[in-house]
């Protein structure tokens, strides 16, 4: 089950530089946090951690639920052409996505990092995430899928904890989500912001402000 989970998240993440449309994104990342709350419930059963079954709840409702809803509702009122905007070809960008799973299955291997029992197996597809939700920041040029890219690297360092310690204290990750969900509001009140002086969420218009 373990292995299932790890390659839907990684699959999940490749697919953002195959998708068109940035809804399409959205429901992708929803759907990767609901497999991130479905690997730390299993973790929780098997250890008998009560604060990984709270994380598991939480991920569900903030990254499976708010903020997809959050994401959606800025895209469906600033950007009706929600056509994706890459710096690269869809082909080149899954290329390199593809050379960055390489890159951080080498990098998990060298690290040796001090995987628990029940979390070593995700070790290895938490750096990978890491590795492409940068990725997606970097090669996508409109805000939201900026957005989407922070998601996935925040999905990969909870993976990291859960893999290494079995998550943080509750309080530490009640604060985590917090802070998610209000960076996730933010940028939807910078996605209506840019879209009202530029008619668009490309970022890179925001260099015709430079005087």
């Amino acid at each position: 089950m373990d292995s299932l989970v790890a390659a839907g998240l990684l699959v999940s993440t490749l697919l953002l530089f195959k998708i068109k449309k940035m809804s399409d994104a959205v429901g992708i990342i929803a759907f990767q946090s609901a497999l991130l709350a479905l690997a730390a419930a299993i973790m929780g059963i098997k250890t008998g951690l009560t604060h990984l079954l709270l994380a598991a709840g939480l991920t569900v409702a903030v990254k499976t639920l708010m903020i997809p809803a959050i994401l959606y509702y800025t895209i469906r009122k600033t950007d009706a052409r929600q056509a994706v905007e890459r710096t690269s070809s869809p082909h080149v960008s899954l290329l390199l996505a593809t050379l960055l799973l390489v890159a951080g299955y080498y990098v998990a291997a060298h690290l040796e990092l001090p995987g628990t029992e029940h979390g070593q197996s995700y070790l290895t597809t938490s750096i990978m995430l890491i590795f492409l939700g940068t990725f997606t920041m970097i090669e996508h040029k409109k805000a939201i899928m900026q957005a989407i890219g922070l998601i996935v690297i925040e999905n990969g360092l909870f993976l990291v904890t859960q893999s290494v310690s079995y998550g943080m204290p509750l309080v530490v990750e009640l604060g985590i989500f917090f802070d998610l969900l209000v960076s996730a509001a933010v940028i939807a009140v910078l996605s209506f912001r840019i879209h009202s002086t530029f008619d668009s969420l490309n970022t890179d218009k925001m260099q015709n402000l430079k005087g």
